[in-house]
């Protein structure tokens, strides 16, 4: 009889840092992995290229596109176990399937160490046995690959909030010739009866995106390329670098309270973890919105598992958003220190308000956000501010952009290809979001309009909830307030709610006659979750007067048709007065002009619109220095 081993299941996850299911199944995996015990599986996770934005997968592409296409991966997040049919995560690793794998046995036992030469060079030494007493050639293939143990990032790398990342794929290498990018593997001979294969690759230099050098490991699997089965699998351990120095940093800053108080003190925490190493120098810097980093130095004598501030000088922030990010240089004139592109420092965001008010109105339409790189979200606007929890990504509250996605036009009333969303159907219970607009002088007469589509998910009470400030956000008043079946548009649906008709909007009016003449006015829009559906918001009008527009609504004014192609109608009820209509572009340029005098009653006015570009516009109507929008789409 031939002795046989048991096998150690390898488990090949696929996921993405801007994956929004990703963050709400990856958990479960890793909690189900860490019942079965570290030393009893091998893990690679493959960070792949879609659905938005991931460093990681950036750093080293080759690998996780390879994979993806070795196993005809179509969406994430999905896994493999011993290379079989791919599937959802905490479908294909259970307890269960876990158990029933490691129950196989194989002709194949791998043992595989890893030695440390310098801070920066480390030997990988493997050995391949066949334990029976007949040759084995099972497997074709062996791979050998760097992971991350873990990655952990001070702030969300991709939209999905995701912060730490397990056994992450950094490199592959050629298990005879040493040689990186070995994506495919190398050739694995046949082993003869109770004989050995035997590899040792020297990497020379660690790649530059390692984020922290002692969490570096190798895993090792041996494969059938026709089959795709994994007939063995094993890792490496990790071992202590002689050399390296354990150091963390973290912010330590403080920012006026409120959003009036500029005032900003930067200071940057540094702790020394080291069992053994004192720390005598430390230089460090920090830089607002990428501009000119300011450097300080720290010099002294830092004991192990002792920490000191590095101070900078006081500095003011500017309204709007900043963004401050922070370094640390070097660790005692340059020695090499675990993580120095992970030293915990996390990138802070503070949003400040305008010093002062702008006048009436304030539209916001949302079009001409910038979006994140390589996403369909954005968070900026000139007009207004986004505040979230720090681990929220975008991906579930910001601007979205409908054709990014193919969710076509999710502007107000389907007038536009973007509108703010709250993505309450993967927002925990109880969490807050706010969109805060700039300071504005209202007029006589003020009012707030805004259009939103909600619908609830059965029976939760998301909320959505105006504020208003004339003390700077110290204090508020409510002025709206909906939520459930009182805030829905449609009847309850368990899909997730993407608006895609004129009828699944409403128009909201706010009466804000209480702030008539007041200058320094701040609107703040609350959205609260339920764990319901998704709540989208759009057309922002903060009128500073609303006489004589009061017939403005839905109803009085419409813009037909929307898509067109050749032309649009306005058509709205007109009240004695004189009317100026208009078509702007997303840059605010006029493109056509017409104009109304001492007119009264049911107006319909024809637009050409043959003339323009493919893309989406503003129709504005300005009636005594007060101006309504919508926006249209032509094709």
């Amino acid at each position: 009889m031939n002795a046989q081993v048991p096998k150690v299941p390898l488990v090949e996850h696929f996921t993405q840092a801007s994956c929004g299911p990703c963050a709400s199944q990856n958990p479960a995996l890793k909690a189900t992995l860490d019942a079965f015990g570290t030393a009893n599986y091998v893990r690679v996770s493959h960070q792949v290229s879609w659905p938005g934005f991931d460093p990681m997968h950036n750093d080293f592409p080759a690998g996780p596109d390879d994979r993806v296409t070795y196993y005809g991966i179509t969406g994430v997040p999905n896994t493999s176990l011993n290379g079989g049919a791919p599937g959802a995560p905490n479908t294909i690793v259970t307890s269960s399937t876990l158990s029933a794998a490691a129950a196989l046995t194989t002709p194949y036992n791998i043992i595989a160490t890893q030695s440390w030469n310098s801070t920066s060079s480390v030997t990988v030494n493997i050995t391949v046995q066949n334990v029976t007493s007949s040759a084995v050639s099972l497997a074709d293939k062996i791979y050998v690959t760097m992971v991350e143990n873990t990655v952990i990032w001070p702030t969300p790398p991709g939209s999905n909030g995701e912060t730490q990342f397990e056994f992450v794929m950094r490199e592959m290498y050629n298990a005879t010739t040493g040689a990186a990018g070995a994506t495919t593997g190398a050739a694995l001979a046949s082993i003869p009866a109770n004989g050995s294969l035997n590899f040792s690759i020297t990497i020379s230099s660690l790649p530059s995106y390692i984020r922290d050098k002692s969490e570096v490991a190798f895993a090792v699997y041996l494969q059938n390329n026709a089959t795709k089965t994994i007939h063995q699998a094993g890792k490496t351990a990790i071992v202590p670098i002689a050399g390296l120095i354990d150091v963390a940093a973290v912010s330590a800053s403080a920012a006026g309270a409120g959003y009036c108080d500029y005032s900003f003190n930067p200071v940057v925490n540094f702790v020394n973890n080291d069992a053994t190493a004192t720390v005598t120098s430390v230089v460090a810097n920090y830089a607002i919105n990428g501009g000119t980093p300011v450097q300080q130095t720290f010099s002294g004598s830092l004991a192990p598992g002792q920490s000191t501030n590095i101070s900078f000088p006081a500095t003011t922030l500017t309204p709007g958003l900043s963004s401050v990010s922070y370094t640390v240089l070097s660790v005692n004139g340059g020695q090499d220190w675990s993580s120095p592109a992970a030293i915990s420092i996390a990138t802070e965001n503070f949003n400040k308000l305008n010093a002062s008010g702008v006048p009436a109105p304030v539209v916001e339409g949302m079009e001409s956000a910038p979006l994140i790189p390589s996403t369909g979200y954005s968070r900026e606007l000139t007009t207004a501010i986004f505040e979230a929890p720090a681990a929220m990504g975008p991906n579930l509250f910001s601007i979205v952009d409908g054709p990014t996605y193919s969710y076509g036009n999710i502007g107000g009333f389907a007038g536009s290809s973007r509108s703010i969303r709250a993505r309450f159907y993967d927002i925990a219970a109880g969490n807050s979001m706010k969109l805060i607009l700039q300071k504005v002088d209202l007029g006589s007469s003020p009012a707030l309009k805004f259009s939103h589509a909600y619908r609830q998910y059965s029976s939760e009470n998301d909320k959505l909830e105006v504020f208003v400030s004339t003390d700077c956000g110290t204090t508020w008043t409510s002025v709206y307030n909906k939520s459930g079946a009182t805030l829905s548009t449609l009847a309850p649906s368990t899909t997730s709610f993407i608006p895609s008709a004129s009828t699944d909007w409403v128009l909201d009016n706010v009466n804000l006659s209480a702030y008539a003449n007041m200058t320094g006015v701040v609107v703040k829009f609350q959205f609260t979750s339920d764990y319901g559906n998704n709540l989208w918001l759009d057309d922002i009008n903060l009128l500073g007067t609303t006489a004589s527009v009061e017939t403005l609504t839905t109803e009085g004014f419409k813009i037909y048709p929307n898509p067109a192609t050749d032309k649009v109608n306005v058509s709205f009820e007109a009240q004695n007065g004189s009317y100026v209509i208009s078509i702007v572009d997303l840059t605010g340029r006029t493109l056509a002009t017409q104009t109304l005098t001492n007119v009264n009653g049911a107006q319909v006015v024809e637009m050409p619109v043959n003339n323009l570009a493919t893309g989406n516009y503003i129709v504005s109507i300005v009636n005594d220095g007060v101006k309504f929008t919508q926006k249209i789409s032509v094709q």
